[in-house]
């Protein structure tokens, strides 16, 4: 067994983030079933992808191992940043299928964020949005994507925030509300006759 193998995950960040290229492989190896999960999540019951769990979470490793001077807090915080950079990749699958002529049906995402039953929600629409929450709340926007895209529990995402669990709680309320408020919006000024 090589050193590298009995490092947990910050230690093997903090000797990527030294340029320790092993490290950042070893990382990617130790991670590799929790990043499946991740992305596994992120594309169940949908159609119209063509990405495979393992493209999706190859495609955001290429993305993480292109940033620079990230400061990875920790194993849960790489994760968050992971289920992002798979979520833009979905984002980019989706709009580059959408400018293809030959075909005119919308990509969706299941979606939880009622908190109730699934709902199919638009990736751009749900882009947009998330967008407009992020100037006009960071934190908010945070929340939602480590909690949807990153499927991070609350408790999770209080470790990686270093907030309250009760806090997280109350700002993914607000932000799931306001997100469906403004998906609402922009569901009826598209089908508005004018």
């Amino acid at each position: 067994m090589s050193r590298e193998e009995n490092l947990s995950a910050k230690q093997l960040l903090d000797a990527w983030r030294g340029g320790d290229m092993g490290a950042r492989d070893q990382l990617f190896t130790q991670l590799y079933s929790e990043l499946r999960l991740i992305s596994a999540a992120l594309i169940r019951s949908e159609s119209n992808l063509s990405l495979s769990s393992g493209d999706l979470v190859n495609e955001a490793a290429i993305r993480l191992m292109r940033l620079d001077q990230i400061e990875w807090a920790d194993k849960a915080h790489f994760l968050a940043l992971a289920a992002r950079a798979m979520r833009r990749v979905l984002i980019d699958h989706a709009r580059k299928k959408n400018s293809d002529k030959r075909h005119h049906r919308k990509v969706t995402l299941v979606s939880k964020v009622a908190g109730k039953g699934a709902e199919r929600l638009e990736v751009d629409q749900l882009e947009k949005a998330l967008i407009r929450l992020s100037v006009i709340d960071p934190d908010k926007a945070e929340i939602v994507e480590l909690r949807y895209f990153g499927g991070m529990t609350l408790e999770e995402i209080a470790e990686v925030k270093a907030i309250s669990e009760s806090t997280v709680k109350r700002n993914w309320r607000v932000a799931r509300a306001w997100l469906l408020d403004s998906l609402k919006e922009d569901w009826q000024d598209e089908h508005r006759i004018s």
